[in-house]
């Protein structure tokens, strides 16, 4: 057949899918699916965000809280006002009324993907009130029947169901005509099986990549609620061209299957076990390397490390002796003073340090561990189609574990910060109390609420573009690579032989 007419026979090929009823039940089901998934998006994101708004009522609570308390205490009056009642006190400030958190905002694509963050916390709160490993502990992961189920969102239905689709709709091409007989009617008109087969698999290749782009774009128009996406443009399309040519490898696939030329039966059967090992046991191997590969450090022998360095803290004159060497290192002047490490602030100060030093180990191995898995992760998940176009959704929603492990290692920056924002002033107070005025009890030294360090929470468009190019390099080699041996084995029709 010359070039010219293959045109109108992909056209010909075109009208006859679209004339299917079977294709436009599957393309409903199919835009159904994405609405549902694009609202469990943005009710998920909407929930963070109004947690979000929340932490900040909060953190302004306190400071105007704090203010209010610096009006009524700076008045005489004979209640006596302890540390842990004086938010006026840079001391009682940060141990009892400080509220700070560390906070990871949903990206403007944050409803394309749940990611890690139906397990893994946006919002963190950094205090003093006590001590622990980890700082993520104050968090409710929700019911575990439904993460066992998995978030029924965009991305899900993208990466595992839009495949479905198309082996649904491609999957039986030149198979069935196979089976009826027709396939020996078409090898006898002046055609060759490439021009066939790159009409039919074309025609199925142009309805699903311009329907699925479509039906995507109208389900978040319609339920993703998609603010503003300035700067975040390139990544959107990036990300479109990587799910285009996702859609393509199916369509590739379907191509190869049937050119094996057992049947509309078996083809169907090797597609749907190509699905199952695409898109649900090679991601799973893939996660189950990653791990091998960063094996995870035992919290609870971490969680064990916090409890016996507090059992050392306070056995026997310990404490005491901590706190002359804070002090000493900190204040050597002070050492006339003895009276002055037993003051609570030196004591709670040398104490926190203690514990610093006695669980730097642990918290470096969790921070490590967090790194290394999403790094392995990331490489890994280039092997599988499925991985690479899931892990570029979420990395562009801001909820895969590179980003976490990133807000991890700033959580623990911000508490560093925080520490040293306060101490230097809790201990210029202790070694010289500014006077107050006469007959108040509170102490009234600290006023700075305003210059109190912020997380600095930042949304940053890189990480999510380099992602979705890899991606999208991954799987345009993915699918070249189907389409070349898929036309290799169409060199000749089975009739032939």
């Amino acid at each position: 057949m010359s070039p010219a007419r293959f045109p109108r026979l992909l056209a010909a090929e075109t009208r006859l899918i679209l004339r299917e009823r079977l294709t436009w039940a599957i393309l409903a089901a199919l835009v159904v699916a994405l609405c549902v998934g694009a609202r469990t998006g943005a009710v998920r994101v909407e929930a963070e965000r109004a947690a979000l708004a929340r932490a900040a009522q909060d953190e302004a609570r306190a400071v105007r809280e704090a203010r209010e308390a610096h009006l009524r205490y700076a008045r005489p009056t004979p209640v006596t006002v302890n540390y842990w009642q004086d938010p006026t006190h840079a001391f009682g400030y940060m141990t009892q009324f400080l509220v700070s958190h560390a906070v990871k905002p949903p990206t403007p694509l944050a409803g394309l993907a749940t990611g890690q963050s139906d397990v893994q916390p946006g919002l963190i709160r950094v205090g003093f009130g006590f001590s622990t490993v980890f700082d993520d502990t104050a968090y409710e992961p929700g019911a575990v029947a439904a993460l066992r189920l998995g978030p029924f969102d965009l991305a899900f239905v993208l990466v595992a169901l839009v495949p479905l689709a198309v082996i649904a709709l491609a999957g039986t091409r030149l198979a069935a005509e196979q089976d009826s007989g027709l396939l020996r009617l078409i090898a006898a008109q002046p055609v060759g099986p490439r021009a066939v087969a790159g009409a039919k698999f074309g025609a199925v290749a142009l309805v699903t990549v311009a329907a699925v782009l479509g039906e995507t774009a109208l389900a978040l128009g319609l339920f993703g609620d998609l603010p503003p996406l300035a700067g975040w443009g390139a990544t959107l399309a990036l990300l479109a061209a990587s799910l285009a040519v996702y859609v393509g490898l199916w369509v590739a696939l379907c191509a190869l299957a049937v050119s094996l030329w057992r049947g509309a039966v078996a083809a169907l059967a090797i597609l749907v076990l190509a699905w199952a090992g695409l898109t649900v046991a090679m991601p799973a191997a893939l996660g189950l390397a990653a791990e091998a590969l960063a094996p995870r450090p035992s919290r609870i022998a971490a969680i064990d490390a916090s409890r016996q360095a507090q059992a050392r803290f306070y056995a026997g004159d310990e404490a005491a002796r901590v706190a002359a060497a804070w002090l000493a290192a900190r204040a050597p002047t002070a050492g006339d003073r003895p009276a002055l490490r037993d003051a609570p602030e030196i004591r709670r100060l040398a104490r926190d340090a203690y514990y610093d030093a006695a669980l730097a180990a642990d918290r470096r191995a969790a921070l490590d561990h967090a790194g290394a898995a999403a790094a392995w992760s990331r490489r890994l998940a280039l092997l599988s189609p499925a991985s690479a176009l899931g892990l570029a959704l979420e990395t562009a929603a801001g909820t895969d574990a590179t980003r976490h492990a990133a807000f991890l290692a700033a959580a623990a920056g911000h508490r560093r910060a925080l520490r040293a924002f306060f101490e230097p002033r809790i201990l210029a107070q202790a070694l010289d109390p500014v006077p107050v005025c006469a007959g108040c009890r509170a102490r009234l030294d600290f006023d700075a609420y305003d210059a109190v360090p912020a997380f600095p929470a930042r949304l940053d468009p890189g990480p999510g573009r380099r992602q979705a190019l890899l991606a999208l390099a991954a799987l345009l080699a993915a699918a070249l690579a189907a389409t070349a041996l898929a036309a290799r084995c169409f060199a000749a029709w089975p009739v032939q032989r």
